[in-house]
């Protein structure tokens, strides 16, 4: 369950899939990148947890500094790193501490006015309080440390730059002996990143805490009350590793867009304002793990998630309660990942969930995707702004795929027809099918993955319709037939309502020789799922084509039959007339209606 992707085996696989990655890529761009990754991986380390992080919005004269930390609480700079994709030898390290020693007596002349201008592009405020108490505020900064980040191993550089007499040789020295410089080189950048993916992704191989009194035990099930301060411990130590098997992700405090968002905000302000009364106001959160024992007064569990209880952990974590505040725990022994599954589903109740959205939750729930991805290298992007941690592990990637993507095109796939994207409907989603075929972890993961790389590669055929039929007209000219097939079905580009997933789904279908829904509706999942595999894995430019043509198919026969239907409308307003009825159309039209047009079309 907890198998590493090959790209983090060890530190030359890590090396070589960033180098891979970054292999197209210019000089300034792969800087960019590196920095990217460099602060996303440390802000998961210990020493930066807390701290807020920002990159130098100058890309040049950048002071040699290219990332920032500092306290919310205190509002002063803590950290100030140079980020290099490689150091080649011991003048390019020379360089960069050069450029900290220039950095550092900027910091402490108190005139600075570039550095000043520099650091108000990350805090306009903080500049204007410091140029009004410059003395007080630069002492504060004095004790600033340094942080060099590097892909590249230094050892041997370092060995040979602390033989030379170059001039930031003393400082460097001084930077040592104080414990304000930071190298965090190849070898040891990889185990922060490690680390960080492991906590991002991984499920927690043990986990303590302690209990008021003792636990009640019934069969598998023990109950009792934690302290929140273990909880927020947990929480810290194992990241979102902890939540593997919980339904969701984090959803926010304060938004208004979702009732839960408001539930969260109760939950806040009373670990906040009035943590004594947490235990009363709270449902707790449910535990799943492999075994447990007792061991000096803490209860261990081994292999344990946190399958209900993400919203009031984050909450609580979040919140740093100042006093005593205690929340109920529930802890279900189960090594029976489909039981873990039923529970992780049935126990959700605080914030309320739709019963396809649990259901489909088995399958391509948050950290299961990410996890999926993570191994292939691909990031998930959240389809509303997260409050979650960064997805470090996804940065070294520039495929990104939807979780809107992912979840059409699993009701389009897995459903009697493929129609049903757009009606969601629980009863014609073939679950009990899938959970014959998908009932381990890892069989759920490649599910994902297999998913993910059909919407890659669709998301490739997408883009060159885009470049052939665009969506507006830039130029300003009439429109040629291109772009006015591009306004009328601008929408099939976009995640909205399914289109992009119903298309894909029709592509393959279409390429499989499958054109009518009863044969689809009888086809075993074991048998569609393996044709999918081979599709993606030895047909991908036949099913990057395939799309191109379902797409003009599509749009042809919707144009014929507006058209027919509305013989006497002008152009104009036959555009309008599509707009208007086109998800109308084409959620009641069946897929064989496509056939004959698809057929006639060149490649």
């Amino acid at each position: 369950m907890n198998k590493l992707p090959d790209f983090l085996e060890n530190y030359i696989d890590f090396k070589q899939h960033i180098d891979q990655t970054y292999k197209d890529f210019s000089n300034v761009e792969k800087g960019k990148h590196f920095a990217e990754l460099a602060k996303d991986t440390l802000n998961s380390h210990d020493d930066f947890i807390g701290l807020e992080s920002y990159l130098n919005p100058k890309s040049s004269h950048d002071n040699g500094v290219d990332i920032f930390w500092k306290s919310p609480d205190s509002n002063q700079y803590e950290f100030f790193c140079q980020s290099k994709y490689q150091i080649r030898g011991k003048d390019e390290l020379d360089s960069v501490i050069s450029k900290f020693k220039d950095f550092d007596e900027k910091l402490n002349s108190h005139n600075s006015t570039e550095l000043g201008q520099q650091l108000e592009l990350i805090n306009k405020k903080e500049i204007e309080d410091e140029r009004k108490n410059p003395e007080g505020d630069y002492n504060k900064l004095q004790t600033v440390k340094y942080v060099i980040v590097t892909l590249w191993k230094l050892d041997r550089i370092i060995d040979l730059y602390e033989k030379t007499n170059r001039p930031s040789l003393q400082f460097y020295k001084k930077l040592v002996n104080e414990g304000r410089l930071e190298i965090i080189d190849g070898i040891k950048f990889y185990e922060y990143f490690l680390k960080a993916y492991q906590k991002e992704y991984a499920i927690p191989q043990e986990v303590r805490f302690r209990v008021v009194d003792k636990l009640a035990n019934k069969h598998n099930v023990y109950v009792g009350i934690m302290n929140s301060k273990d909880l927020i411990e947990i929480y810290k130590t194992s990241g979102n590793g902890i939540f593997f098997e919980n339904v969701r992700d984090f959803l926010g405090i304060g938004s208004k867009k979702d009732s839960s968002f408001d539930i969260n905000s109760e939950i806040y302000k009373t670990a906040h304002d009035d943590p004594s009364k947490m235990i009363e106001r709270n449902n707790g959160i449910t535990f799943k793990a492999n075994a447990l024992t007792y061991e000096g007064g803490e209860v261990v569990l081994r292999n344990a998630g946190i399958i209900n209880g993400c919203q009031t952990t984050i909450c609580i974590a979040k919140a740093q309660p100042d006093e005593d505040c205690y929340v109920p725990v529930k802890i279900v022994i189960t090594s029976d990942e489909q039981t873990s599954s039923d529970i992780a589903r049935t126990a959700n109740t605080q914030n309320r969930i739709d019963k396809i959205n649990l259901e489909l939750s088995d399958f391509i729930r948050p950290q299961l995707i990410k996890s999926s991805l993570a191994e292939i290298g691909v990031r998930l992007e959240d389809d509303e702004a997260s409050q979650t941690a960064p997805r470090v592990a996804a940065f070294i990637s520039n495929q990104r795929i939807f979780k809107s993507d992912l979840r059409y095109l699993f009701i389009g796939l897995f459903s009697t027809t493929p129609r049903n994207i757009f009606a969601s409907d629980y009863a014609s989603i073939r679950f009990d099918d899938i959970r014959l075929e998908f009932s381990s972890i890892e069989s759920k993961k490649e599910l994902n993955s297999l998913l993910a790389r059909l919407i890659i590669c669709s998301n490739n055929a997408f883009e060159k319709l885009r470049q052939k039929y665009p969506s507006e007209d830039k130029d300003g000219a009439s429109g040629s037939p291109e772009k006015k097939v591009g306004k009328v079905f601008n929408r099939f580009y976009v995640d909205q309502k399914g289109y992009k997933a119903y298309l894909t789904v029709l592509s393959v279908y279409f390429l499989l020789e499958l054109y009518d829904e009863v044969e689809i509706k009888n086809l075993p999942v074991t048998q569609l799922t393996q044709s999918i595999s081979s599709v993606v894995d030895q047909r991908r430019e036949d099913l990057e084509n395939s799309l191109c043509k379902i797409f003009k198919a599509v749009a042809m026969v919707v144009i014929n039959h507006f058209s027919e239907k509305n013989k006497d409308l002008e152009s104009k307003d036959l555009e309008s007339e599509v707009s208007q009825y086109l998800s109308k159309y084409i959620a009641r039209t069946k897929m064989s209606a496509y056939c004959v047009m698809y057929g006639m079309l060149e490649t």
